[in-house]
């Protein structure tokens, strides 16, 4: 089971991939290669084998226009 940090660990990682990779110059599934690459995040490949290549490419434009990163204590 997942424990906080590691839910905390694969949303950061889901941003900053989706924002690295905005506009889509590459094929939407460079994300997800990048993140089931990651170790940290070995225990969310069922989940992200269930992202379309339509919802990563709405998301990575969703986060370049809306997405926003505070600093916390927490990073």
């Amino acid at each position: 089971m997942e424990t906080h940090q590691d839910l905390l660990a694969f949303q950061v990682a889901l941003l900053e991939a989706l924002n690295a990779h905005y506009p889509i110059d590459h094929p939407t599934n460079e994300i997800l290669s990048r993140l089931k690459a990651d170790p940290q995040l070995a225990s969310f490949e069922v989940y992200l084998n269930t992202f379309e290549d339509r919802m990563v490419e709405v998301a990575a434009e969703l986060v370049k226009k809306w997405g926003q990163r505070l600093e916390t204590s927490e990073n």
